[in-house]
């Protein structure tokens, strides 16, 4: 395990660990006795090549412990001179090591300097009730240490599940642009394809005044499709375009009137929901230009608080058996039900009820929210 693999920035961690033992050494040298300075300044030699190694070592377990032994020792035998503050060096190492190792090693550690304090101080006659305080300081600083190291972990594994998470709804959105492009490009594609075969037949028989116009509708299809790619794209990309205004923008470009009305106050809708009614109201449009030419048609966008509810009805005839499979529009009924049903909505497509035998058409799409 690397003890130092928590610290982000590690520039950071060695300033404030420098800095943390230059005041705990200047503390230890003005609070020294005058006849025990030589005995100070060759245990901080020794304290200090404890602590620069578990600043800048391999950053092993074992580099750890050696550092924080050794740390922990020199404390206690300055400590007993008597010097109080050198005491912190002690408290220092528990704490590190308590933060960067398992828990068993870190209570090993912790309790062998615990017994090195405690007999040290038995055996150089210092007061019973500093050493009681002393042991209590170094459990707490135990207590405190795996606490923080508890936090630490947690942290990083929320970051890791955050990541994940964003990751994996990146992936998602790639497959749901994957899936848009196609189907917009084989619709396309195969509009085009009829076109300009069609040109071709015409011309092979000298009608070339109706091959041209055949060549016109293939290259409006071509760029018709290519703004429904980057419409699409902009949906599922979050684009600040209200659904209503996409709808619109559909009946604008059918041939027979369309009514587009809006109950309900608009919201900002997620962009699988908003591009699932999207297609819905295209592909209506789309069957009853094949199926009902000249049919008015409805289209009714409406919010409530749990759901959006679009639905789309035409006075035109009824449908051939077999159009809820598929339409020819690109996407089909059954492509639509099944993003409905994705998004934990529900899709129906029928005779309209309020239409006589063999008249109208509707198609409803609801999505909750």
């Amino acid at each position: 395990m690397d003890w130092r693999y928590a610290q982000r920035p590690r520039w950071l961690t060695t300033v404030r660990g420098l800095v943390i033992f230059g005041l705990i050494t200047a503390g230890t040298v003005s609070n020294a006795p005058a006849g025990s300075l030589p005995l100070t300044f060759a245990v901080l030699t020794v304290v200090v090549l404890g602590w620069l190694g578990w600043l800048f070592g391999p950053g092993t377990d074992r580099w750890l412990i050696t550092g924080a032994v050794t740390v922990g020792v020199g404390g206690v035998v300055l400590s007993v001179t008597p010097n109080g503050v050198a005491f912190a060096f002690v408290v220092a190492a528990c704490v590190r090591v308590a933060r960067r190792l398992r828990s068993a090693q870190s209570l090993l550690v912790t309790t062998g300097l615990a017994v090195i304090f405690a007999a040290a101080w038995l055996i150089a006659g210092r007061e019973p009730i500093l050493l009681s305080g002393g042991l209590g300081v170094l459990a707490i600083c135990e207590l405190a240490g795996l606490a923080r190291r508890q936090t630490d972990q947690l942290r990083e594994q929320s970051q890791l599940a955050q990541a994940e998470q964003a990751r994996a709804e990146a992936l998602a959105q790639r497959a749901q642009l994957a899936r848009e492009v196609h189907d917009v490009l084989a619709h396309s594609l195969g509009a085009l394809s009829v076109q300009l075969e069609s040109a071709d037949a015409l011309l092979e028989h000298g009608r070339a005044e109706q091959a041209r116009d055949a060549i016109g509708k293939a290259g409006r299809l071509a760029r018709d499709g290519l703004a429904e790619t980057r419409r699409a794209i902009g949906v599922l990309r979050g684009d600040s375009v209200p659904l209503s205004q996409l709808v619109r923008d559909l009946a604008a470009g059918h041939d027979d009137p369309v009514d587009v009305t809006v109950d309900g106050e608009e919201v900002p809708l997620p962009p699988q929901t908003s591009l699932a009614l999207y297609r819905a109201a295209q592909e209506s449009l789309t069957n009853a230009r094949k199926y009902a030419p000249g049919a008015t048609v409805q289209i009714r966008l409406t919010y409530t608080p749990k759901q959006v509810d679009l639905a789309v009805t035409d006075t035109g005839p009824g449908r051939p058996t077999g159009t809820l499979a598929t339409t020819g529009g690109g996407y089909g009924l059954t492509g639509l039900r099944e993003r409905a049903e994705l998004l934990g909505g529900a899709f129906t497509a029928g005779p309209a009820r309020s239409a006589g035998p063999g008249g109208g058409w509707a198609v409803d799409v609801r999505i909750p929210l």
